[in-house]
């Protein structure tokens, strides 16, 4: 998450697209943590209200996070009970029906080549993994890996156990920024798997190939009927990419990593500032 504008700088929703105010869109997407989260971590009661109204005018709203299933509290606390997107794509989950409806694995042998590879360029990294489930039982560590966010709950084993099995996403730590580990990765992964990350704190976040919010939504949407121009999409980091440049309107938050605000059709006020809400509210 990229907190890094403040929240008294002056902030207007700024849309680079010639129609601002098409047709309501039929599918409704948002990440997490900083785009739907306020700064204490919560769906503020205005951005709850705009996705219920979404939902109750016949849009699919969608939750697409980097998260792990057991990390969907602060939606859930809200009353969402529909379709998650988790862990970057890995993962598609029925709240409602609290049952995993899509499944994309990365296998043992292209990770075990990838962290080869890493490992060629740079010693400088320690991993962990977050297999198959619904709760955190399934996230194992190497006892070197520290997790950048203190809900992490791992077992610690050696890493060979690590990637002996198929996972839904590979976790990889540096010291460093995550930017500088993202472009080490992206050498050594080639077309082996996909990388991406959702925090400057030196974790990158790896996925069987081709597997991302965007591809995961694109699945839905095929099922659903819906074509990606009625799609609105909200996000603010680079894990976030793909979905925004699939959506007919991909939406950045004002907050957002500049890579993120450079491709967005769209730049909404910042995530504390309930940005989400604000654009909802143009159709909803």
């Amino acid at each position: 998450m990229n907190l890094s504008t403040p929240l008294d700088q002056p902030s207007v929703t700024l849309d680079r697209s010639a129609d601002a105010d098409t047709s309501a869109p039929r599918m409704v997407v948002s990440d997490m943590d900083g785009t739907l989260l306020n700064g204490n971590g919560r769906v503020s009661d205005r951005n709850a209200a705009a996705l219920r109204r979404a939902a109750d005018a016949g849009a699919h709203v969608v939750i697409a996070t980097g998260r792990p299933i057991w990390w969907l509290g602060p939606v859930i606390e809200a009353g969402f009970t529909g379709t998650a997107v988790c862990m970057n794509g890995a993962v598609v989950f029925d709240i409602a029906a609290g049952e995993i409806i899509g499944s994309y694995p990365l296998q043992p042998a292209p990770m075990k080549t990838f962290v080869d590879g890493l490992y060629s360029r740079t010693e400088d990294f320690s991993l962990a993994v977050e297999r198959f489930g619904s709760t955190d039982e399934a996230c194992l560590a190497e006892h070197a890996y520290e997790h950048p966010w203190p809900e992490g709950t791992f077992t610690r084993v050696e890493r060979s156990m690590l990637l002996a099995e198929p996972v839904a996403k590979l976790l990889v730590r540096g010291t460093g920024v995550s930017e500088e580990l993202a472009g080490h990765a992206r050498f050594a992964a080639g077309d082996l798997v996909h990388v991406t990350y959702s925090t400057d704190d030196g974790l990158i976040e790896v996925a069987g190939p081709g597997v991302n919010k965007g591809s995961a939504l694109a699945r839905l949407a095929i099922n659903w009927g819906v074509d990606p121009s009625s799609v609105v999409a909200f996000g603010d980091m680079p894990n976030d990419l793909e979905m925004l440049a699939w959506a007919g309107r991909g939406v950045a938050m004002q907050n957002g990593h500049a890579d993120v605000v450079a491709i967005a059709d769209e730049i909404a006020e910042h995530h504390a500032a309930d940005g989400v809400a604000k654009v909802l509210e143009r159709w909803f």
